[in-house]
């Protein structure tokens, strides 16, 4: 069966909301949830409050909880991939995470490949004490990388494990040519990192950053086909992890207990 992560992301500090740190772990723990996935944002944020990592660690185990992404890495030039990896190994170590977010922001050249290898061989052999951290690498329509076939593509041309694609369903179906499903069929399934899950609906051109971050649904609530994607993994026997990653302004003004809940219900529902 598939594993299931609370992300803070939609009720973190980048939308002017408080940590509010322990009201997260309880809201994922009380709804089911296996694990959390917490943002640069919330714990940059909690750094700057004196709530320590080995606090969040705890109060982690005290709740059965695991880490199960950290969101996230920027490749980008030397210097910034550098100090992000650095910051991410740190929670990683700690936080004991089972992978680690990736985007590339600069265009792709040897200098990228260069950098993302140097990452995943990092984050493999100085995160996680326990196996590890691996690398989930995110395509989007805002990012260097596009779609499944061109994370691929990159990822292949490391030449290291501990690298995957990391589906996010909101980019997958939004992409300007629609799903690529022939790309995820033909993905082997040890390139398959996690996936990010949310709904929505198609958005006004130009209206991107907007959607992106304000407008998803909870799994079931929107228009994409997810039940296809589900039976389409499922035959491939993905049982992997799963990232509940619903960011909209009208959930942000929910309870975190009644969010969680009803993510955790709906992802079930559709992925078992």
């Amino acid at each position: 069966m598939p594993r299931y992560g609370y992300a803070t992301l939609n009720h973190s500090p980048l939308h002017g909301l408080p940590t509010q740190w322990q009201a997260h772990l309880d809201a994922a723990a009380q709804a089911g949830f296996d694990a959390i996935a917490p943002d640069m944002f919330w714990l940059r944020a909690l750094d700057a409050e004196g709530v320590t990592l080995e606090q969040i660690a705890e109060g982690l185990r005290e709740r059965g909880l695991a880490c199960m992404e950290i969101s996230g890495l920027a490749i980008g030039d030397d210097e910034r991939a550098a100090s992000e990896l650095e910051e991410n190994l740190l929670y990683s170590r700690t936080l004991s995470a089972e992978l680690v977010n990736t985007r590339v922001v600069v265009p792709i050249d040897d200098d990228v490949v260069r950098r993302l290898r140097d990452c995943a061989v990092a984050l493999r052999t100085q995160g996680a004490r326990q196996g590890g951290t691996g690398v989930a690498l995110e395509f989007s329509s805002g990012s260097q990388l596009r779609g499944v076939a061109e994370a691929r593509a990159l990822i292949e041309r490391t030449g290291v494990g501990g690298v995957g694609v990391t589906i996010d369903t909101w980019h997958f179906f939004n992409h300007a040519a629609g799903p690529d499903w022939a790309a995820v069929e033909a993905l082997p399934l040890e390139r398959l990192a996690n996936l990010q899950l949310s709904d929505g609906v198609p958005h006004a051109p130009g209206q991107f950053w907007e959607a992106t971050m304000n407008q998803r649904r909870i799994p079931g609530a929107g228009e994409f086909p997810l039940e296809k994607l589900a039976r389409l993994l499922r035959a491939r026997g993905f049982d992997g992890a799963i990232v509940l990653e619903v960011l909209s302004a009208e959930q942000r003004a929910r309870p975190l207990a009644d969010f969680a809940a009803d993510c955790l219900r709906a992802a079930r529902q559709i992925f078992g």
